[in-house]
């Protein structure tokens, strides 16, 4: 029986791993959107103060859902809390955290779904990183 050394076991699992995953590349390139399902929304993919797709467009009484990538992030559509969001008027504000906890934030596989049903646009934001960027929009036709 051959020893093994650690270096090499390692080595050898990683490149298992990296040929299993070479046939699930999407093939897409830098500038397109992700694979997701249709109707979702990734917070946060690889840590970053990102939604993706930044912008998504849906028809009246569709449910999005939104799907975290990473934690320590929310969705807030709640003008109150975050002077970058914008929604419809007549429109329901929505938030995945508790009525008056802007800074509570879900954690890493948790999803937040959000029907809706007054056209227009809608602009929602990851409040604890809305300075940072972390906006996205969702247009209602």
């Amino acid at each position: 029986m051959r020893d093994v050394s650690r270096r090499s076991f390692v080595r050898a699992g990683g490149l298992a791993v990296v040929g299993a995953l070479a046939g699930c590349s999407s093939g897409a390139s830098g500038d397109e959107p992700t694979d997701t399902p249709a109707g979702d929304i990734v917070v946060g993919p690889g840590g970053a103060y990102v939604y993706d797709p930044e912008e998504y467009t849906v028809s009246v009484g569709e449910t999005v859902t939104w799907s975290f990538a990473s934690p320590r992030h929310n969705v807030s559509c709640v003008p109150e809390d975050n002077r970058r969001v914008s929604l419809p008027d007549d429109a329901e504000p929505f938030a995945s955290y508790e009525d008056g906890s802007p800074g509570q934030t879900l954690s890493q596989g948790a999803t937040y779904e959000h029907t809706f049903e007054t056209p227009g646009e809608y602009t929602y934001v990851c409040v604890p990183h809305s300075r940072q960027g972390m906006v996205g929009t969702v247009v209602v036709e």
